[in-house]
């Protein structure tokens, strides 16, 4: 029993892991802000999947090593990731029945608002110019949301994960 919870738990962090190295990964200056939210599709799958064990806590640790590997201020992107994290936790069992689709426009307007927070927030603190890019970038994780469920789903019930 200890160790299922291990691997279950060492399933999730790759996930994660895997959608922090995608964020990170280097585009060219032109299409920067076309990146999709990758961290923000793992972290609404998870909580919407398994809101018990995927939570606030998972959303803010996710959240301290996005902003250590961006070099932002540190907890800009864990507190909003947490609030993010509570909102959809709360409504999970509404947003759960929602077709794929209805899910993708909750996606993009999740990752538009989460960017203008950060955005907000790091303008508040020092001079921060906001992308217009990164709506598209929303969209585009919107557009990908499907794809990334089913993936997602296809791991949790290979490896048991409740």
């Amino acid at each position: 029993m200890r160790g299922n919870w291990l691997i279950q738990s060492l399933m999730v962090a790759c996930t994660f892991l895997v959608a922090l190295v995608m964020e990170i990964t280097p585009w060219s200056s032109e299409f920067q802000g076309f990146r999709p939210s990758w961290l923000v599709l793992v972290l609404l799958y998870w909580v919407l999947a398994i809101p018990n064990k995927i939570s606030i806590g998972w959303a803010f640790v996710v959240g301290l090593i996005w902003d250590l590997s961006l070099g932002s201020i540190l907890g800009v992107h864990a507190l909003v990731l947490s609030l993010f994290a509570y909102l959809i936790a709360s409504n999970h069992l509404v947003l759960r029945n929602l077709s794929l689709w209805l899910q993708s426009i909750l996606v993009i307007v999740s990752v538009v608002t989460i960017h203008i927070i950060i955005f907000l927030i790091e303008l508040f603190m020092h001079s921060a110019r906001f992308n217009s890019q990164e709506l598209i970038g929303a969209v585009i994780s919107g557009v990908l949301w499907p794809w990334v469920f089913l993936l997602l789903r296809t791991l949790r019930r290979k490896f048991h994960l409740r």
